[in-house]
């Protein structure tokens, strides 16, 4: 996965990893595996975690999710909303 500006976009793998350090996911494991990656983002709140200062950032609907770069109404792509028309 590439890293622009130390952000990483998370992965189902990286939220799972993530999720395995709090207490309430021993509870639920099998409800956690389940789930897909826009379900964590909505619970966690982010899809961005800065590999340098630890910061999480919320990145939709403001930049795409895989190269950030501003998104305008001319370069949002018609198959996902949170990524422009050069990334898909």
């Amino acid at each position: 996965m590439t890293v622009l500006n130390g952000y990483k976009l998370y992965s189902k793998k990286d939220f799972l990893d993530y999720a395995s350090s709090f207490d309430y996911y021993a509870k639920e494991e099998a409800k956690f595996k389940k789930m897909k990656i826009e379900d964590f983002r909505n619970f966690y709140g982010f899809t961005h975690k800065n590999e340098i200062t630890g910061q999480e950032r919320d990145y939709r609907n403001y930049a795409c999710l895989d190269c950030l770069s501003i998104l305008s109404p001319d370069n949002i792509s018609n198959k996902n909303k949170y990524f422009c028309l050069s990334c898909l």
